[in-house]
């Protein structure tokens, strides 16, 4: 079993969940493709008006990707490109959703959790949240689309301290930088978080719709020539010495050794 992602329907609301519970919800391949199904399965779907994602149990909302699957899936160029399709489409299928897309985070939120959450129109977060971009410290890189989402939402000054240090910022932190948008304690959690998916369940499907569009087209505004030389610094970070190191030292549970190479 490499994790599952759950579907479920009340009404109007559609919750998709993350679940591999021996891995505190990482992400998979085959959760990324389940994931990208499911929101478009939602998006048309005319009895649904809002998309709710969550992670499965106490611990975590997804801790990040499933890098144990790195050296089989993201084997030589075709399966790094595989892979990397996988998980663009299943981003691409939120941020080009019609409809409100909802994070709600507890506990873990690294890495993939966080790209999945920024990628999402709405974050909530319970007070015992940690979010954190930890690729520096597993020398791998952060894709320009990626990294798009988190100056759309904290800004480029944030976005460099999250990439450069690598550091985990909790509930507090994450709400004062523009992370969340509201943090709620463990006691009223569930509760505040359904009191905003029903008010926006019930808001008017179009107007929603037409907000979307307008915010994302007036923060359009990608130059090409950058954007492909920054995604060869990635793919060029993915097939370092430094990745290999660092997934061997996350496997061995120690300190990593970069060299730069």
């Amino acid at each position: 079993m490499t994790g599952e992602v759950l579907q479920a329907v009340s009404g109007a609301v559609a919750e998709i969940t993350f679940s591999n519970p021996k891995k505190r919800n990482a992400m998979s391949l085959e959760m990324w493709q389940g994931l990208g199904k499911a929101v478009r399965q939602y998006d048309f779907d005319p009895e649904v008006r809002v998309i709710v994602l969550r992670g499965a149990g106490e611990d975590a909302f997804v801790s990040g990707a499933d890098i144990s699957e790195f050296d089989e899936e993201r084997r030589g160029k075709h399966g790094a490109l595989s892979y990397e399709d996988a998980t663009q489409h299943a981003l691409d299928s939120i941020r080009i959703c019609a409809k409100p897309t909802i994070a709600i985070t507890h506990g873990y939120c690294y890495g993939a959790g966080l790209a999945i959450a920024t990628a999402c129109d709405l974050r909530y977060a319970r007070d015992d949240v940690k979010f954190s971009i930890p690729a520096a410290k597993l020398g791998f890189g952060y894709a320009s689309h990626l990294t798009s989402d988190l100056i759309n939402v904290v800004g480029p000054a944030r976005t460099k301290e999250i990439l450069i240090t690598g550091m985990a910022y909790d509930a507090r932190r994450a709400k004062d930088m523009g992370l969340v948008h509201d943090v709620f304690s463990a006691a009223t959690f569930e509760e505040e978080a359904l009191k905003t998916i029903e008010t926006v369940a019930s808001n008017a499907p179009l107007t929603m719709r037409a907000a979307k569009l307008v915010i994302d087209a007036l923060l359009e505004h990608k130059h090409t020539s950058k954007l492909t030389d920054a995604d060869r610094a990635v793919n060029t970070c993915f097939n370092s010495k430094d990745a290999a190191e660092g997934r061997h030292a996350f496997a061995e549970k120690r300190k990593p050794e970069f060299t730069g190479h």
